[in-house]
């Protein structure tokens, strides 16, 4: 056996190791590395994928950003992309013989819909922050404590001694906003607030983000929460409210943009959890999920339906009818409270 430790870490898949391992492999250079992220990104994946090409590729690798979706990158995050900043759709081609590091993907079925995420590359490492991560990579750095996988890229680039630049530290402090809800969501601890510090002292513009993020809204997204404010149906003793949007109504108000919507309805007063579903086409919903301080853990109820996410904020697809489905979400909550009485 190797007395590289690196070496045997190579050797064992599926091996659960810490920033400072990942950071050792990546140190084994140049390579030629694939980045990816989970399909219908958001923030933080978008932010931390551009982050670590950028960084990785300052470093001297051969650096190529891969997505499952045929436009990855959504256009509230589109400031942040530069010349360069080019995202291939589907996954790298096995004759260029990549590593494939995957940024906040908790299970390899977010990442390629139709394919092994091994195949055709020479190994995979599985960057992220979800509790329930499959850990299907090869190397496995998941820190389920961390409020994003924003910070689970700062602790590599740290513990590898790679220089947070100013176009690396914008796109991890879009990612780190984002996933603690401008750090009001219960994971916003201590290392939050100082890889913030860490972040704005390498250059990232808070207020030039926070005007893209949060102050250029489409009209299309208000004219929606007003029609799901008007279907809202509040359940389990007023505890958890749920609505649905569709076809007719993205055709009336200009667009599908739904994001924020769930967050308002889980905003109002007495509502523990919220629950969004949005139909496009003739069959199937797509189910957003968000409680307050994650009791009741909202991606156990996804889990349920093939889901997954973060205790506070989930989601899931279904094809089950409106009634059915709102019925059996009533029912997992209704459970949840039941136990803690």
């Amino acid at each position: 056996m190797s007395d590289d430790p690196t070496t045997d870490l190579r050797s064992t898949p599926g091996r659960s190791v810490d920033a400072r391992a990942i950071a050792r492999r990546l140190g084994e250079g140049p390579l030629r590395i694939a980045v990816a992220a989970h399909r219908n990104p958001d923030g933080d994946a978008i932010g931390s994928m551009l982050a670590l090409t950028r960084a990785l590729r300052a470093a001297g690798h051969d650096v190529a950003m891969h997505h499952p979706d045929p436009h990855p990158v959504p256009d509230e995050f589109a400031f942040l992309l530069a010349p360069g900043d080019e995202v291939a759709t589907g996954p790298p081609d096995p004759s260029e013989q990549r590593l494939l590091i995957a940024v906040d993907c908790a299970t390899e079925g977010r990442l390629w819909t139709d394919g092994d995420p091994h195949t055709g590359v020479t190994e995979v490492i599985n960057l992220d922050h979800h509790h329930d991560n499959s850990r299907f990579g090869d190397l496995n750095l998941v820190e389920p404590d961390a409020s994003s996988s924003a910070e689970v890229v700062v602790h590599v680039l740290e513990a590898a001694g790679l220089p947070i630049t100013a176009e690396v530290a914008d796109p991890l402090y879009v990612g780190l906003v984002t996933d603690t809800g401008r750090f009001c969501y219960s994971n916003t601890g201590v290392e939050a607030h100082r890889i913030a510090g860490v972040l704005i002292a390498a250059g990232a513009d808070p207020h030039r983000i926070a005007r893209h993020l949060y102050e250029e809204q489409p009209e299309a997204r208000l004219r929606l929460l007003g029609r799901a404010a008007e279907r809202a149906r509040r359940l389990c003793d007023g505890k958890l409210m749920l609505a649905d949007l569709g076809p007719q109504d993205f055709h009336d108000a200009g667009g599908d943009d739904t994001d924020g919507i769930v967050e308002a309805m889980r905003a109002v007063r007495g509502v523990d959890v919220a629950g969004l579903a949005r139909r496009f086409g003739r069959r199937g919903w797509r189910v957003s999920l968000r409680s307050g301080d994650g009791e009741p853990d909202v991606s156990a109820i996804a889990r349920a339906y093939g889901g997954g996410g973060h205790r506070s904020a989930a989601g899931f697809s279904s094809e089950l009818e409106l009634d059915e489905l709102f019925a059996q979400i009533e029912a997992r909550v209704a459970e949840h409270y039941r136990g803690v009485r």
